[in-house]
């Protein structure tokens, strides 16, 4: 399993994914496999795409400090390739910063 915090405890998701009918089945196949402590990085990185190519204006901006990443993707001469960059900050909309900012 991805290491959460030991409570495993999520932060509520962004408001917007509430009016989504594949947010709300993605995010409960992702909290569904959370509480069964089992494998869940497909189910994060579903929930990731479906918001990038689903609500792209709902993608936060890059992340200013306490991330190791951003930077690198913002220092590419290519742009995002795949979308990468902006799964990475989707993440944070449904899942702890400390563990979204991993990847």
């Amino acid at each position: 399993m991805d290491d959460f915090t030991d409570d495993k405890v999520l932060p509520p998701p962004a408001p917007f994914m509430f009016g989504c009918e594949e947010c709300v089945q993605l995010l409960r196949a992702f909290s569904e496999k959370v509480a069964a402590d089992a494998d869940c990085f497909g189910e994060q990185m579903a929930v990731a795409r479906h918001i990038v190519e689903g609500h792209a204006d709902q993608v936060p901006r890059p992340h200013a400090r306490n991330c190791d990443i951003c930077p690198h993707y913002a220092a590419r001469d290519d742009g995002d390739p795949g979308g990468l960059w902006a799964e990475h900050r989707a993440r944070e909309l449904f899942l702890p910063s400390e563990v979204a900012r991993l990847l």
